[in-house]
This record gives structure tokens, C-alpha cells and sequence, in this order.
């Protein structure tokens, strides 16, 4: 079975449209993390990055097993993102190129394809893919191979067993919680040390303080700074009231110049955020300046704090929006203490000035300050991971 996705989900490209990507961008070289997890599931299994696939790889395989982020851009910050920019972004672009070169090997080889990941409900409509796993692959996937099966859409069946993955992934990822399930020690230990070749270790949860109490969340802590330095994705509003955060900012030796940004939810699992001041200023006392997922609007109540803001854009937005964003900007720019970044300044300073019309005519591709605009932006995309 070969494991693969598009060019821009596999190699971790930022979902930029395609003339905002510098060309000299080559993406991450190891593969994303759902494509390592389904690798240590399946043993007969190898991941090809999807520039290597061929007539002769594939016919022989017969089975192609690939991991879908947000194919076609239905999710609220990619849908935010088009209507900034008015175009298409890459992972769109990519994916309708990467369905072409599939299904031309379908027609050829007669093969099987298997889509899986967080954004497989975009693709459940897509003729050319056989089998649509919607959640957890441990139980679900094995059954679907030795089974035989021929629904389309399948549900994957909540797991209590865990894989541990056996090469590394694009992002040091360690996934230490599912939901409400704890990922057995013995799996976290032995991803933490594959993942240590990247020098940190990012640990995934849906809420990381919710992994046990004040001691076990701790230990955690101390046990992953083993391995490097330890990046977490989120934790929410609720346990982080409960938390001495002193305790984190002694464990990883945070201050003003190693600071974390995971996601601040109102509620494990959710990346929106109902503002909360007391907890953001405990948390800003305790040099973590989280990423807040908020309508545009709200950017005036955050604005006195250390935060990375993420704006939710919507069609209902005023008139304002590119003013906001400008300010927005210049916050997060202010925050995460951006270098050489004048000519972002000067862009979205040209585009609030012209509601918007200047970024839409101007070609920036290969222009260095574009990069910045990823922190802006996109920051939604890896807000989970270590600044990119």
C-alpha cells in the first residue's frame, strides 16, 4: 500500500494562494503526521512523496492510501483566506492536480484508492476515491483492507490501542492525548525520541493541561524536555484556570525571549475563543501568548495583551476589515517581534488605504517579506506547531 497526499499537504506548504508562495519555498522534508500514523497501523505500507509516484510504482501497489488536510478550502480560515486574496489557495490548487494524475492512474492500472485525514468529508463526493474513512484509522482501516469492503463512506471506530510512529514526522508532532483518552506512555516515549532529531518535540492534544492533574501534565513536561524543546497545541480556558502556570514556566524555562503560543480555547477541542482576560493575563505573567481564533472585531478587547491573534473573517465583516487587519498586523508583528518586515508594513499598510484593491493587483511572488504575512494570516495553520 502506498501512502502519499498532494505536493502542498506533504510537504507542509503554508495555504497561501500560489503567487504569495517565495519559489524558493520547498516545504518540510519529512511527512505529516497522519501519513506516519497509518504507516505504523499498516505494516505492508510505505509513504511516497507524491512528485515520485510512476506508472510502474503504482500498477504494482494497486492500492494508494492518501491523507487530506482541507482539499478544497472549505474550512473557516481558508475560506477567510480567499476572501482576502480572491483566488484559489494551494492546497486547492495541488489537490486538483494530484486527483488528475490518480485518476489517470485508476484508468491505467485499475487501483484503489483510500482517502483518510482531518479534511476526508471534503472529498466523500469524489468518484475516483473508493473508500472515505471519516475518524480513527487503528480499528477502521486494517478491517477495510482484509475485509474487503465496499461502502464508500466509512466511520472510524474510536481506538484504544496506539501505534507508535517509526520515522519522523514534518512537525515533531507527539500526539499525547485523543480526545479524552491518554496516549500509553510507552508510545509518547518512544515518539519522543524518533521525533528529538528535529531538536524539539511538539506535543498534540486537544488540551493539554486536561492530561491528567497538576503532577501528571508536569511530569509530561519534564519527561518531553528530555528530547528537546517542547512546543504544546493547546489548551483551553477552563483548565487553565485550574493550573499553577508558574509551574510550565518553570518546568521549560520559559521568559519574555522563550515563549509558547499554543491555541486558548473556551473549551477543549474548540479553537474559538469567548474572551477571557483574567486567564490571558495569568497566562502572559507566565510568558505563554496564546493564539486567539476570534471575530475581526473583538481585536480592540485584545489588543492590550501578548497574544497571537487569528481573525475570523466572515462575509457579515465591516467595512473596516483591512484596517483591522493592518492593526492585527502590526499587534502580532509587535508580539512575536518580526524582523525586517517593513515591506508587510508597507503592503497591508497600501491595501487598508485601498480597501484591499492593492493586494489583489500586486504580483509578490519570491518577494521575502511575503513570508510574514504566513504569521498574519495563516498563523491558524500552525498555531499547533513551533513558529514556522
Amino acid at each position: 500500500m502506498i501512502l502519499t497526499s498532494d505536493y502542498s499537504t506533504f510537504h507542509s506548504l503554508p495555504p497561501l494562494p500560489l503567487r504569495l508562495l517565495p519559489s524558493f519555498i520547498k516545504g518540510r522534508k519529512y511527512p505529516p503526521y497522519g501519513l506516519r500514523k497509518v504507516e505504523a497501523i499498516i505494516v505492508e505500507s510505505r509513504i511516497v512523496p507524491p512528485e515520485k509516484l510512476n506508472d510502474n510504482l503504482v500498477c504494482k501497489e494497486k492500492l494508494i492510501g492518501i491523507y487530506v488536510n482541507d482539499p478544497f478550502g472549505l474550512t473557516e480560515v481558508s475560506k477567510g483566506l480567499v476572501s482576502i486574496f480572491h483566488e484559489e489557495l494551494n492546497y486547492s490548487y495541488y489537490f486538483r492536480k494530484f486527483s488528475r494524475i490518480v485518476k489517470r492512474f485508476k484508468e491505467k492500472c485499475n487501483i484503489k484508492v483510500l482517502a483518510g485525514g482531518p479534511g476526508a468529508w471534503e472529498v466523500v463526493n469524489e468518484d475516483w476515491i473508493d473508500h472515505v474513512i471519516i475518524g480513527e484509522a487503528e480499528i477502521t482501516l486494517p478491517k477495510v483492507l482484509n475485509e474487503n469492503s465496499t461502502s464508500k463512506i466509512i466511520q472510524g471506530t474510536e481506538s484504544d490501542r496506539f501505534y507508535p510512529i517509526k520515522g519522523p514526522s514534518a512537525m515533531a508532532e507527539v500526539e499525547v492525548m485523543r480526545k479524552d483518552r491518554k496516549i500509553p506512555i510507552s508510545v509518547i516515549k518512544e515518539e519522543l525520541k524518533i521525533q528529538s532529531i528535529h531538536g524539539y518535540v511538539n506535543l498534540i492534544s486537544n488540551d493539554l493541561l486536561a492530561y491528567g492533574d497538576e503532577k501528571d501534565v508536569l511530569n509530561l513536561l519534564e519527561l518531553s524536555s528530555h528530547y528537546g524543546k517542547v512546543y504544546f497545541s493547546q489548551i483551553s480556558v477552563i483548565s487553565a484556570m485550574a493550573f499553577n502556570l508558574s509551574k510550565i514556566r518553570e518546568v521549560l524555562g520559559l521568559n519574555e525571549n522563550n515563549w509558547r503560543s499554543p491555541v486558548l480555547s473556551s473549551k477543549a477541542g474548540s479553537c474559538i475563543l469567548k474572551i477571557e482576560s483574567e486567564v490571558i493575563k495569568e497566562l502572559n505573567k507566565n510568558f505563554i501568548y496564546p493564539t486567539i481564533f476570534t471575530d475581526i472585531e473583538n481585536f480592540r478587547e485584545l489588543d492590550k495583551y501578548k497574544a497571537i491573534i487569528i481573525p475570523l473573517l466572515s462575509k457579515e465583516n465591516s467595512e473596516d476589515v483591512y484596517s483591522i487587519l493592518y492593526n492585527i498586523w502590526l499587534h502580532n508583528k509587535k508580539v512575536t517581534k518580526i524582523p525586517f518586515s517593513r515591506v508587510v508594513d508597507y503592503i497591508l499598510y497600501k491595501n487598508k488605504e485601498t480597501k484591499g484593491e492593492y493586494l489583489n493587483k500586486l504580483k509578490l511572488r519570491g518577494k521575502l517579506g511575503t513570508l510574514y504575512l504566513v504569521s498574519l494570516l495563516i498563523r491558524s495553520y500552525f498555531s499547533r506547531y513551533p513558529n514556522y
